[in-house]
């Protein structure tokens, strides 16, 4: 199973051998290039003509590690907006400059961004593509590209890490709007390919809390050209790709959009599970990797569109029927009982094997409510019992006071 112990994107360990929730998230020791960039932009008075008290948001200095695969995030102040700003650079290392499509997802990001302007839920770009010269001894100088967005500071990691702080309501509430971000991108032909915690941000729009999507450097639109011809592996982190992305499908513009759904479903298992999903599925299935050898066979022997689409509808009907979802309510988890039936049904919705059978944003989001209201309705009937019990203990104590009051008063006629 090669292609599931390479390196993704996002991850810097096999997927085999995870060591906490960072498992997942890259994290690199830093290269000298890019501590030149760091030292150079914070000291730097003022960058553009705006953006001032620039500080590495992904370094960190006491252990030297750098979270991100190939991007540097600083946060600023923007002194002509007069808010703080997220400045996106590329990661100048001298790997990463080698790499030629990644500097092209770079530039296709703020692109991405350009078309979600004014999009309710979605990352606002408040500046374009331009260009940082790096001056680096013996006097050469690197261009440094980079865009500036919406600094949004509050992460939600900790609804999955410290479950047992939140309730299921507040754990599906969350969700909710983390679907709802999702479903904010698709809506404007936008797929997000690396949905995960570390990739999404709350905010607060109207005094209500949000969730918006961030980290669109795996994105594309619908309408744009892939940017590889062939796409051998998934192109997020691999513990939230499915199956279709792994097997030659993570560029197709009518599949992959699918990868965000599944995604959605492995963060609902996560919120009330301290395991990862796609450790639970091979739990479950102990072939889980021989059938997506099986699939990566039969679909990479064929290089036509629609012979891989056919191959794959006629080889998941017969391999596809052999695998089960794990159950959400399983040893340990904090899914409450009365629930556990509608949870399991919305999980087994989202993470389907088959893209095909993943259901829509709106069915999803009704069945969460149904959840929500049946925890909610639960919570008030237990009120309203336990209001019931204390008036029935009040009366039955009133009448004990009656009953002893009369027996103490002295009876007529017995002297």
């Amino acid at each position: 199973m090669a292609w599931l112990l390479v390196e993704s994107s996002s991850t810097n360990r096999n997927v085999s051998t995870p060591t906490g929730k960072d498992a997942l998230y890259r994290m690199d020791p830093i290269s000298s290039n890019s501590l030149l960039l760091i030292e150079a932009l914070e000291a730097l008075p003022l960058l553009d003509g705006r953006y001032k008290e620039i500080r590495s948001a992904s370094f960190d200095r006491a252990t030297g590690i750098k979270r991100g695969c190939f991007s540097l995030v600083f946060s600023a102040f923007d002194v002509i907006e007069e808010k703080k700003v997220a400045i996106k650079f590329y990661d100048i290392s001298p790997e990463n400059l080698r790499r030629l499509y990644r500097q092209e997802a770079f530039r296709r990001e703020q692109l991405v961004l350009q078309a979600l302007l004014g999009k309710e839920r979605c990352l606002q770009l408040q500046s374009a593509l331009k260009s940082y010269e790096l001056t680096v001894p013996p006097g050469l100088t690197i261009p440094c590209e980079y865009f500036v967005v919406d600094w949004l500071e509050n992460q939600i990691d900790h609804y999955f890490e410290e479950q047992h702080v939140f309730s299921a309501v507040d754990k599906l509430r969350l969700f909710n709007e983390v679907v709802l971000a999702v479903e904010a991108l698709h809506r404007h032909t936008v797929f997000h390919r690396d949905i995960k915690a570390d990739n999404l941000r709350a905010d607060i729009c109207a005094l209500k809390r949000i969730v918006i999507a961030i980290d669109l450097g795996t994105a594309a639109l619908w309408t744009s050209p892939p940017a590889l011809d062939e796409y051998a592996s998934q192109v997020g982190a691999s513990g939230y790709a499915p199956p279709e992305a792994i097997c030659f499908f993570a560029g197709d513009r009518e599949i992959a959009p699918h990868a965000d759904v599944y995604a959605l479903g492995c963060l609902l298992y996560e919120l009330f599970n301290m395991d990862y999903f796609f450790i639970a599925v091979r739990n479950v299935n102990a072939h889980y990797d021989m059938f997506l050898g099986a699939m990566y066979s039969k679909i990479g022997a064929e290089p036509d569109r629609a012979q891989r689409i056919a191959i794959w509808k006629k080889e998941i009907h017969k391999l596809g029927k052999s695998i089960v979802t794990p159950p959400i309510d399983g040893v340990g988890s904090s899914v409450p009982e009365g629930i556990a039936f509608l949870l399991n049904r919305i999980l087994a919705d989202l993470v389907a094997v088959d893209f095909r059978r993943r259901k829509p944003f709106e069915q999803i989001r009704r069945l969460i409510w149904s959840a929500i209201k049946a925890l909610e309705n639960e919570k008030a009937y237990q009120l309203r019992l336990a209001r019931a019990r204390e008036l029935r203990r009040a009366r039955e104590e009133k009448v004990r006071r009656r009953e002893a009051k009369l027996l103490a008063m002295p009876v007529a006629g017995l002297h």
